[in-house]
């Protein structure tokens, strides 16, 4: 099996801001108020369910493809929450996702495969088995 390599770039800037440059973008990161960053800023405790939302997505578009099945809308809506671990410091504890997809009515009957096999397959989701309680919901509107 093949295996892949993926880079990213984070520099300090100042304060508890940083930058993250990866595959020609950049971002600017800091730390939540709660943590001593000045908010309204992105941060690793929103991007990190954001992640796992965009992985759940982006391993259901593969599906879809090999299942045939005619999306016509998908957003979902993640949440963590972090509290504290027993090691020290903080933790994830869980993560929930909630997807909202539109499909072609005769392909209803194939979500609910797509999404076991999406749940199964999407790495970020394997990355954190065990570590952290995962809750994905999903629904046709």
């Amino acid at each position: 099996m093949d295996t892949y390599t993926y880079e990213a770039d984070v520099k300090w800037i100042g304060g508890r801001k940083t930058t993250l440059k990866a595959a020609g973008s950049e971002i600017e990161v800091d730390s939540p108020p709660e943590f001593g960053g000045p908010g309204g800023q992105l941060t690793p405790e929103v991007l990190f369910p954001g992640i796992l939302a965009s992985c759940l997505l982006t391993t259901f578009l593969e599906f879809k493809e090999r299942m045939n099945i005619r999306l016509h809308s998908w957003d979902s809506h993640a949440s963590s929450v972090l509290g504290p671990s027993p090691e020290k410091g903080f933790a994830f504890r869980e993560i929930s996702v909630h997807i909202r997809l539109k499909v072609d009515p005769a392909d209803a009957e194939k979500i609910p495969r797509a999404m076991e096999l999406t749940k199964k397959y999407c790495f970020i989701s394997r990355a954190i088995k065990g570590n952290v309680q995962e809750n994905i919901t999903w629904e046709i509107i």
